[in-house]
Order: structure tokens, then sequence, then C-alpha cells
């Protein structure tokens, strides 16, 4: 099971210094996603180029942006995370060369998903730790019912079905229960950034993993 990481929403003093540990010490998925300093709930692509000057470029290649396929080509990183219904339909031939996952808003877009697509963030699992108040969550037996038996009425087709990556309320202390889920990564964000010290608990977690 991968671990991805999703950047804290604001900018703070210590970020790049973490993050850079983090790279160093094998976090190879992290999700670029900010908001806009007008308020805007995205950052607009000059303030993400920004953010991405203060880190080595190398780094680039583990990085998805929240966004489109285009944003992620302009800004040279490894791929996008971008809603799962910009993804469905007709989209540009260019789209499909780009490493997209799709951010899925309940479990029933994960199986309208075209084939091209990567992967899809799946959840809240659990209640997030990055919100004022509390959002609807899907559950693990939900989650875990709904992946079983789209596996098992897709038959040889399974395979149709991106890697799944769950999110939401996700941390050391609940990740047996996440586990027992067929999914192939994880996603944290308030499990990271919200400790004191998010290198250990990034570390912590990577090694539970």
């Amino acid at each position: 099971m991968r671990l991805w990481i999703t950047t804290a929403p604001d900018d703070f003093s210590a970020e790049f210094d973490d993050i850079e540990q983090m790279f160093s010490r094998g976090l190879s998925r992290l999700i670029l996603q900010k908001r806009s300093r007008t308020g805007a709930p995205y950052a607009t692509e000059s303030e993400y180029e920004r953010w991405l000057m203060a880190l080595p470029m190398e780094c680039r290649d583990r990085i998805w942006v929240r966004g489109t396929p285009d944003l992620a080509e302009r800004l040279d990183v490894r791929g996008c995370v971008a809603e799962a219904t910009s993804l469905l339909g007709d989209v540009p031939e260019s789209w499909k060369r780009v490493n997209c996952i799709a951010f899925c808003r309940n479990l029933e877009q994960l199986e309208m998903l075209p084939e091209w697509v990567a992967g899809a963030l799946v959840g809240p699992v659990f209640q997030p730790q990055s919100v004022y108040e509390p959002v609807q969550v899907l559950g693990v037996e939900t989650v875990a019912d709904k992946l079983t038996s789209s596996a098992s009425e897709q038959g040889t087709s399974a395979s149709k079905i991106p890697q799944v990556i769950a999110f939401g309320g996700i941390d050391h202390e609940n990740l047996d229960e996440i586990k027992k889920l067929p999914v192939q990564g994880v996603s944290v964000l308030g499990g990271i950034w919200n400790y004191a010290d998010p290198v250990n608990a990034f570390i912590k977690l990577s090694r539970a993993i």
C-alpha cells in the first residue's frame, strides 16, 4: 500500500524543510493542494509555480497537483488530481498521457472512470481532521462492500478499476482499519500536518504501512 501526503492548505515557515525531509525518507507521492491567497479554494498556476520553485527540480517527479492535466504538464510535475466528472466523456487526447488521479465525490463515480485514468481518491472514510465542521463520511464497511462487489461483478475485468487511494481522517491510530480495505494506497493530510512534528508523524505512519 502506497502512502500519499497532501500538503497543508496554507503555507507555514517550516513546510519546505519538512517536505524535503519526508522526500529524503522515502516519500514518493505528494499531492500539492493549496488555497489561493485571494481566498479561492485552490491556488492559481502562478502561485503553484512559486511554491514549486522552493523545492529542487527533481522533487517534481513525486508531485501531483490539484487541478487539470494541462496544469500538471505546464508545471512539469508527475500528474494531477482532478475532479472525476472532468475526466468523463470526451476529453483532449493530450490529457490521456498525463498521470491523472480522479477525486471521486461518491463511490458510483469510481465505476464510471475511463481506463486511461491512473487512480482514484475515494473518501472521506473517516471524519477529516482538517475540516472545521463534520462532513458526511463513507465509512470502512461501505467502501469495503462497494469495492468488493465491483470487483466481483467485473470478474476478469476487475483491472478496469484504477488504483484506489482512501482518504479522510486517516492516521496511525486507525490505519489497521484501512488495511482491511482492498485499496492500493492512503492519502493523509491532518494525520501529518496536525502534529507538532510532521516529519516524525510521517515516519511513524510510513513504517506502519
